[in-house]
């Protein structure tokens, strides 16, 4: 798939992704057609995001520490993914909000780079024991994820 359509469908990503999370495709995954299915791919931007929140504070960290809830989520799907192939997700960080952030999820053939799909999730910041109360994102995560995007 041509960097146009994908620019097209998905926008203009201007930066290059910092996080790689490598993917182990397993035996469910796939559907009668041999493809992965489309609602798995849900599991691996979860994946993904996890990864990218701990390189971010590199360290492990616990899911509260991240408090967060999607609130939208946008995917493009180009070229199926199929047996064997290398697979991986890249991730980055393309808007900080007073009380939201937005991820963008890649997932690409690591070896020939082509892309699969692409994702953008809007993820807002919550306060866990006040139900449906959002809060604005903490400064040591809004400066945590500026650090890490912006390290060449």
């Amino acid at each position: 798939m041509g960097d146009d359509k994908i620019t097209k469908y998905c926008g203009v990503i201007d930066k290059p992704f910092r996080c790689v999370t490598e993917l182990q495709l397993r035996y469910n995954d796939y559907d009668m057609q041999g493809r992965v299915n489309n609602g798995t791919y849900y599991n691996y931007f979860d994946l993904a995001k996890m990864d990218y929140f701990r390189k971010v504070r590199n360290k492990k960290f616990h899911w509260e520490d991240v408090n967060v809830v999607m609130a939208s989520a946008k995917t493009d799907y180009f070229v199926p993914i199929n047996y064997y192939e290398h697979i991986v997700v890249l991730t980055q960080c393309v808007h900080i909000g007073n009380k939201s952030l937005t991820l963008v999820h890649r997932i690409i053939n690591a070896d020939n780079q082509e892309v699969k799909c692409q994702c953008s999730q809007v993820l807002v910041r919550y306060h866990p024991s006040r139900f449906n109360t959002t809060e604005p994102i903490p400064s040591i995560w809004r400066n945590a994820i500026q650090n890490y995007e912006s390290q060449e």
